[in-house]
């Protein structure tokens, strides 16, 4: 148990999950990512009081059966058949917002502890969209599995890259150099168009329509070129165990108009006063909190945490993570603003340096276990796969919105009531991914 918290101590947990009897706690340090097998007879010691980012994990772990001795404050997660108390605050007003909301946004309850429209506690109740994804992935072959992993959160390209390449390490199997060059384009491509969406969300809350327009466009266009790449404006079933399913011709002209007319016009957009405005200072997450609950990808950048999977990937020599210090609003839309920019940069160079050969190689049936992280446009997604005979026996994955939900709750902190929409719309959270 020492060496599992000095681990912890000194770098992140990326999953915990049920493996035979007991749990798998995958740690990220300097020196690559560690495994520690805990417990035995479904009994956990709990560490969630020591290291707070394990909280979550602790309670799915908790609601499919595993104790969690030592935990003192364990509610569901994403069951409601079980029993949820609100924490209670007696000379606080209390308002509830959810879990169905206006407009065509996922069911999610807000319960707000209020001073006037001052807001001193957001407890965040979640497992609505929950479809049982993990229960039914076993006995599914490559083709059926990866459908499922698709749909797990609102970037099924990163889904199914990390889905794909689980199963190829289980398998030992070599994807040709061709299709790895195609599969980080479509990723770019993914995170590129997400981060416009990002900013076209933010820009409507503040009611700053020419930028919400203007970004809107050219997402759809670039949407577009992903469809001509992948066969789907959303990038899916292109990603197959062993490689990817076709080849199609983005225009390699327009993605460099797209980028150069972007790379004007977002500086200028995020100097506009009213964006100034509205979001600078607000929404704070600061680095010590984003390092203490292991938030990921763009959430943790904005706050001064520099940590990138591309970083150690062989196909992104000498990459360079945007990182802003701010932890704000503005920070986040910064951030997704220069990945934007950078993502069409490196689905070009992909693109045009793409070597010859197959797009894939046949993978037979076996046994074997196997796991892969991929930084989506969110962050850090992670899938386990253990197969035999070619099937799926057990599929864990970790979205990065379950990691990143208690964000929303510290950058509320202090905030008034109507801020909530934009801080919320800022870390732009997958509920579904959450509720696996």
């Amino acid at each position: 148990m020492e060496a599992v918290k000095e681990a912890l101590q000194e770098g992140r947990p990326v999953a915990y999950f049920p493996y035979g009897e007991g749990a798998l706690l995958l740690v990220e340090r300097q020196r690559g990512l560690e495994a520690f097998p805990l417990g035995q007879g479904r009994r956990l010691p709990s560490l969630a009081s020591e290291f707070p980012a394990l909280d979550w994990f602790e309670r799915a772990l908790w609601e499919r059966g595993w104790q969690l001795v030592g935990h003192s404050g364990l509610k569901p997660l994403r069951r409601h058949d079980l029993a949820y108390a609100f924490r209670e605050f007696p000379h606080l007003h209390e308002v509830p917002v959810g879990p169905v909301h206006a407009g065509i946004i996922e069911p999610g309850h807000f319960r707000f502890s209020v001073l006037g429209e001052r807001i001193l506690n957001l407890e965040i109740r979640l497992g609505y969209q929950h479809r049982g994804l993990l229960g039914i992935m076993p006995g599914k072959g490559p083709e059926a599995a990866l459908l499922l992993a698709e749909r797990a959160g609102s970037e099924p390209v990163a889904h199914a890259l990390a889905f794909a390449e689980a199963w190829e390490g289980a398998l030992g199997v070599e994807v040709p150099p061709r299709a790895r060059y195609l599969r980080r384009a479509a990723l770019e491509l993914e995170r590129a168009f997400g981060h416009l969406g990002r900013l076209a969300g933010l820009f409507t809350d503040i009611g700053y329509a020419y930028g919400a327009t203007q970004v809107g466009r050219v997402r759809a266009l670039l949407q577009g070129e992903m469809d001509r790449l992948t066969g789907h404006r959303y990038g899916r079933n292109f990603i197959r165990v062993g490689g990817v399913w076709r080849e199609g011709g983005p225009d390699l002209e327009a993605l460099s108009r797209y980028q150069r007319e972007l790379a004007w016009l977002l500086p200028r957009l995020l100097k506009h006063p009213q964006v100034l405005d509205r979001m600078r200072y607000v929404g704070v997450v600061r680095r010590v909190e984003a390092l203490a609950l292991g938030f990921v990808g763009p959430t943790a950048r904005a706050s001064g945490v520099v940590r990138d999977l591309r970083q150690d990937d062989a196909l992104y020599p000498a990459f360079v993570p945007v990182v802003r210090q701010g932890g704000d609003v503005l920070s986040r839309a910064q951030v997704y603003a220069e990945e934007a920019l950078q993502a069409l940069e490196l689905a070009q160079r992909f693109l045009r340096q793409r070597p010859e050969g197959p797009l894939a190689v046949e993978v037979e049936a076996g046994d074997g276990e196997g796991m892969a992280r991929v930084e989506a446009g969110r962050g850090e997604v992670f899938w386990f796969v253990r197969l035999e005979g070619g099937r799926v026996v057990q599929a864990e994955g970790v979205d990065p919105s379950f990691k990143n939900w208690r964000a929303l709750e510290l950058a509320v902190r202090g905030e008034g009531l109507p801020d909530f929409p934009l801080c919320n719309k800022s870390f732009d959270l997958s509920y579904a991914g959450n509720d696996l």
